[in-house]
């Protein structure tokens, strides 16, 4: 197999996001990731590492077809996302995209590649296992999240709970810890962040509602391109690969405290044979 060379860059690039055969015949793809969202992708010594980075490079390696091509790693912020692929700066973003109705008027999403669950996280020992349990409580939610969407299409699961609006993880954290609220409502994604570095405070509901997908975006009608992403989606599932990653990546970051069922979608992708 021969090498392909990735490049990190910030900002926007001087090229446009094409269709399939022009990325083939520039032999060279851009990909957007986050920057400092890990274990999916954080800059660590100077390059990006973690989950999604990992996958990045693998579906830009199957779509060159393994020749000598460039893939450009881009990091981008969660606000960037959107008008980057519409302004032609990226060809594929891979940055934690959780596909939603809203955003599927802007742009085209990929087969899922992970699972994305609310979960509730409270004090060790704590019976706060449920949205119901909060009625009379105090529960923090950051606005413009997905958790802070779910909230707002299930009002009647939350009358009597009294939102608290945090800026951040860490603030929802510092919120937690001086009793300003009694539960912290996110993905679990976020939330076991928090456990891994506090054992005072545990995930007591790791699957609230039905879970949402994450998955790669591509400017909203550059089909050649999206059929290409879900071919090697699919490949990369049959060659283990989201198993492989979740264990080089998530298992080691979460320290084993959530299982990959929570992550991993592998089974959509039996249906493609």
């Amino acid at each position: 197999m021969k090498k392909i060379f990735f490049i990190i860059l910030f900002g926007f690039c001087a090229l446009l996001a094409r269709n399939l055969d022009e990325i083939k015949k520039s032999n060279e793809i851009i990909i957007g990731v986050r920057t400092e969202l890990p274990p999916f992708s954080q800059i660590k010594d100077g390059e990006f590492t973690g989950f999604e980075v990992e996958l990045a490079k693998a579906i830009g390696n199957k779509i060159l077809n393994n020749s000598k091509g460039i893939v450009k790693i881009v990091g981008v912020e969660t606000t960037d996302r959107i008008p980057m692929l519409k302004n032609d700066k990226i060809d594929i973003m891979v940055a934690n995209f959780t596909m939603t109705d809203e955003r599927k008027k802007a742009v085209d999403f990929s087969l899922p590649y992970l699972l994305d669950f609310m979960g509730i996280l409270a004090p060790k020992n704590s019976s706060l296992n449920k949205l119901s349990s909060f009625d009379g409580k105090k529960l923090l939610v950051i606005p413009g999240t997905t958790s802070d969407e779910y909230l707002k299409y299930n009002k009647s699961k939350i009358k009597d709970v009294k939102i608290v609006k945090c800026e951040n993880l860490y603030d929802c954290l510092t919120k937690l810890k001086n009793n300003e609220a009694d539960g912290y409502f996110h993905t679990v994604f976020a939330l076991a962040n928090i456990t891994v570095i506090d054992n005072g405070f545990v995930i007591t509901n790791k699957a609230v509602g039905k879970p949402d997908y994450i998955a790669c975006g591509i400017k909203k009608g550059n089909s050649s391109l999206l059929n290409a992403v879900n071919d090697a989606i699919v490949k990369l599932s049959k060659e283990n690969f989201f198993t492989k990653a979740y264990d080089e990546t998530f298992k080691i970051h979460y320290k084993g405290t959530i299982d990959k069922k929570y992550f991993l979608v592998d089974d959509i992708y039996k249906v493609f044979g």
